[in-house]
C-alpha cells in the first residue's frame, strides 16, 4: 500500500473520514455531550457539558472565523500546497474535517466570542476500537463524496496495517476484506454476513407465518401505539410492537434513523450491523425494492428476537414495518406436521440450505 500525499481538499477530508467517527464515539463516551458551549483561552478549552461539571483540556489554535471567512493559524497544511489550507478562505464544514485530519483526527471545536470564533483542536488520545466495528462505524458515517479507497488507506495507516487493493475489494493485512461495488462498500468481512443472518431467520420466520395464517385466516389488523411501543391486534389482542423501518416514496428508512419515531430496540439493528460489518443494517436508507429483495423484513427477526411482522399504514405517504409480539403469536411445541410444512418453505437464492435447516432445528429443539 502506498499512501500518497493529498493534492486536494477532498483528499485531506477522505484521509480522515473513517477514523473521525470512531474518535467522536470515544470522545462522547469519555466526556458526554458538549451542549452548553466551549470557551477558549491561550492553550486551553473549557467544555460545558449537558451533565457533569465543566472540563478543561489543552487545545491548539487552528483558525479563526469572522463572518463567512476562515483564517488559518495552524501551519500544518501549508506544505501541502492546497489553496484551501492556508490564508483566508470561505468557511465550510469541509475545512473542519480537514483540520481534524491535519491534527491526527482529534475533535475540532468552535469557541465563539463577541469578535470572532476560535477554531481549536483538542488534545485527545482515544483508545482505538477493534478493526471491524471501527471500520463499520466509519463507513456508516462516511460523508457522501468520500474517496473510499483513499479513506481505507488512511484507516489502515492509523491501525498500523497494510492494504492490498483489487478491482472489487481492499484487504487489510489483519485479514479484513472490504468489498466494493461501484466505489461503494457492500460488505466487511470478519462477522456474520447478511446471507448467514437470513439463513438463521428463514424457517422460524416461515413457521411463525404459518401460525398467523392458520390462527388468523382473516389476516392481522395491527393498530400501533408508537409512543408506547404497543399495538392492538384485530381490535382485541394487546401486543408489544416496534416500528423497525418506514417506507416513504419507495425509500426504506430504518426506524433508528427516522426522526419521526422515538428511540426503541430497533437501534440494536444498527449495533448488530456495525459489530458484524453489514452495511444494509447500519446505513440509514436504501431503495425499498432493494430492502425487500434482500429479505430484510425476515433477516432482522433473529437479531431482535421478534418473529411476527405486519405492514401498517402510518400516514398517507408512509407505511411502517412493525414487529409485534403477543402470547397468541408464540409457536406451540413442534409437531411433525408443522415441521414438515415449515421445511417446505422455498429458500431464497444464495441462502445456505444446510445452515438454514440447522438453525431452525436448533431453535426448535429438534434433532
Amino acid at each position: 500500500m502506498v499512501m500518497t500525499a493529498p493534492t486536494t481538499l477532498a483528499d485531506v477530508v477522505s484521509d480522515g473520514a473513517l477514523l473521525q467517527p470512531n474518535i467522536d464515539a470515544a470522545w462522547r463516551a469519555q466526556f458526554g455531550q458538549v451542549t452548553d458551549g466551549v470557551e477558549f483561552s491561550g492553550s486551553q478549552v473549557r467544555l460545558h457539558r449537558h451533565s457533569g461539571g465543566p472540563v478543561d483540556l489543552e487545545a491548539i489554535p487552528v483558525a479563526t472565523i469572522q463572518g463567512e471567512e476562515w483564517t488559518w493559524i495552524s501551519p500544518l497544511g501549508e506544505e501541502l500546497g492546497i489553496p484551501e489550507l492556508h490564508g483566508t478562505v470561505p468557511a465550510s464544514d469541509q475545512l473542519i474535517a480537514a483540520a481534524r485530519t491535519l491534527h491526527a483526527n482529534v475533535p475540532v471545536l468552535l469557541a465563539p466570542t463577541s469578535a470572532e470564533t476560535h477554531v481549536v483542536a483538542v488534545r485527545f488520545t482515544p483508545t482505538l476500537a477493534p478493526v471491524l466495528p471501527a471500520l463499520s462505524l466509519g463507513v456508516a458515517e462516511m460523508p457522501e463524496g468520500t474517496d473510499v479507497r483513499r479513506a481505507l488507506r488512511g484507516f489502515a495507516t492509523a491501525y498500523g496495517l497494510d492494504a492490498t487493493e483489487a478491482d472489487d475489494a481492499v484487504t487489510l493485512s489483519d485479514g479484513t476484506t472490504v468489498t466494493l461495488v461501484d466505489g461503494r462498500v457492500t460488505a466487511i468481512s470478519g462477522g456474520m454476513s447478511l446471507e448467514q443472518v437470513r439463513a438463521d431467520a428463514h424457517y422460524l420466520a416461515a413457521e411463525h407465518q404459518l401460525l398467523v395464517d392458520g390462527r388468523f385466516p382473516e389476516g392481522l389488523h395491527v393498530e400501533p401505539n408508537i409512543a408506547h411501543s404497543t399495538a392492538l391486534i384485530n381490535g382485541s389482542i394487546p401486543a408489544r410492537a416496534v416500528v423497525v423501518a418506514t417506507v416513504t416514496d419507495d425509500v426504506w428508512t430504518w426506524g433508528w434513523a427516522d426522526p419521526n419515531l422515538p428511540p426503541t430496540s430497533a437501534a440494536n439493528l444498527r449495533r448488530f450491523g456495525i459489530d458484524n460489518g453489514i452495511p444494509e443494517l447500519f446505513r440509514a436508507q436504501m431503495p425499498a425494492p432493494e430492502a425487500h429483495r434482500l429479505g430484510l423484513v425476515d433477516a432482522i427477526k433473529p437479531i431482535l428476537g421478534w418473529w411476527t411482522h405486519s405492514i401498517v399504514r402510518l400516514t398517507d405517504h408512509t407505511v411502517g414495518i412493525v414487529l409485534i409480539d403477543a402470547p397468541e403469536l408464540h409457536l406451540p411445541a413442534p409437531s411433525d406436521a408443522a415441521v414438515a410444512a415449515t421445511l417446505q418453505a422455498p429458500l431464497p437464492e444464495g441462502i445456505d440450505a444446510a445452515r438454514a435447516e440447522a438453525a431452525y432445528r436448533q431453535r426448535r429443539g429438534l434433532s
